[in-house]
């Protein structure tokens, strides 16, 4: 392991995390972000986001490990539920990304009796959307013991619990590995690669997918919605053909990607397609190039962010001045980054809402995190902390008949009433 040193205005100090793909131990600091978790949250309330020197990758230098992601993907997967998550293909956009995938996949991947396995399922949307084309040896692995088994029990799709590093003996040897929006996700990459290129035959591919950073400035709905709880890797073309190299895979196709995330919401993404040889042959050490393009990328990402994190905190702090308690809708990233980011931090909060299951139950900050429906009784007015929802978030109370007073801080409007 490389002796590794950070750079920053008040000099050098260890990082929490070598470059997970070249293991380089000399890094730039970018930004420094923190968070508000959830109590028993088994990741970390921050970390700094870092620049490589030597290949020019960026990602997250946090100081938890790889068995607390493995433990947060098992217990607090939020993919688990359908209608407030991605990767299912309930909703048309999901659908369609995922359709689009499983094309593209096809043009690869010509022999429908290949052995294919999505690593990182989730409820199997990508699987449904390969088996809707013929393929019939599929297989799904996810860290969620609820995503394999809704995959098992409701697509009748091969699918199994597991990790990257601890794949289930039941994969045997494979045709084809997926892993469409997981590698952003993953602490220890190469060890990671390392373990999925045990079950590829010779000639095998790996698919690659995940989110293009190079513009996220380009799609910046939230301030640093990609510096997240869960995103911590950030990847160009480059840096993603640079750990395909490193660990021994032949980059042979790669492209871009859009995404919809939520009506009106899209998202950049990249892929790349690698093959493995024959052997585990040694890696040359120029197989990791500078990427030249990451950095200069991020940096406007950042400013960009900064900017918008301003006005958003101006629109906090003018509708937390006459408003008393509030309930804020919404436990997920931008809600922790407001909390400890801006005013929202010093609000009265009546209790948070959220419509995903995996937050109910939870407290943040003593304050418990109630369903839609615990809502009703509750005078207080509404602070909607998701940009990416907002519209939904704003149909759902209307459905519902509520006469709170809304306050928004996205598309919708600075603050509105939804009587």
């Amino acid at each position: 392991m490389a002796q590794s040193s950070l750079r920053s205005e008040a000099g050098s100090a260890p990082p929490d995390r070598p470059c997970p793909v070249c293991d380089g131990g000399e890094c730039a600091v970018m930004h420094t972000q923190r968070f508000v978790l959830p109590e028993d949250h088994p990741l970390r309330d921050g970390y700094k986001v870092v620049c490589c020197d030597r290949c020019g990758f960026v990602y997250a230098s946090t100081p938890a490990n790889q068995a607390d992601y493995d433990a947060f993907y098992a217990k607090f997967s939020k993919y688990e539920d359908n209608t407030t998550s991605t990767g299912s293909g309930v909703t048309p956009w999901d659908a369609e990304r995922l359709e689009g995938t499983a094309a593209d996949l096809a043009r690869f991947i010509p022999d429908r009796a290949a052995r294919i396995v999505d690593i990182g399922c989730a409820n199997g949307g990508l699987l449904a959307a390969l088996k809707a084309r013929g393929y019939e040896n599929l297989c799904g692995v996810d860290p969620s013991p609820g995503c394999a088994r809704y995959v098992r029990d409701q697509l009748g799709i091969e699918a199994y619990p597991g990790l990257l590093t601890r794949l289930p003996d039941e994969l045997g040897s494979v045709d084809a590995v997926l892993l469409s929006h997981v590698m952003e996700h993953v602490r220890e990459l190469r060890p990671a690669l390392e373990a999925v290129r045990r079950v590829m035959k010779p000639g095998a591919i790996l698919y690659v997918e995940v989110p293009d950073a190079t513009r996220y400035v380009d799609f910046l709905f939230a301030p640093f919605q990609d510096f997240n709880t869960e995103h911590i890797n950030h990847f160009s073309h480059d840096s993603l053909a640079n750990l395909l190299r490193a660990c021994g895979l032949q980059p042979v196709e790669s492209g871009r990607r859009m995404l919809m995330t939520s009506p009106g919401m899209p998202y950049p993404a990249i892929y790349a397609v690698g093959v493995g040889s024959a052997a585990n042959l040694p890696v040359p050490a120029e197989a990791v190039r500078k990427d030249q393009t990451l950095r200069p990328a991020i940096e406007a990402y950042i400013a960009g962010s900064a900017r918008l994190l301003a006005a958003i905190d101006l629109k906090i702090r003018r509708a937390l001045e006459s408003s008393g308690p509030i309930l804020v809708w919404g436990a997920g990233q931008l809600a922790m980054k407001l909390l400890a980011e801006t005013s929202l931090g010093q609000a009265e909060i009546a209790a948070f809402v959220d419509g995903n299951p995996i937050h109910h139950g939870k407290t943040i900050r003593g304050v418990p995190v109630l369903a839609p429906e615990q809502v009703r009784g509750l005078a207080h007015p509404i602070l909607i902390t998701s940009t990416l929802h907002e519209r939904e978030i704003v149909e759902k109370i209307s459905q519902m008949g509520l006469n709170h007073r809304v306050l928004c801080l996205g598309a919708e409007s600075d603050v509105r009433n939804s009587s």
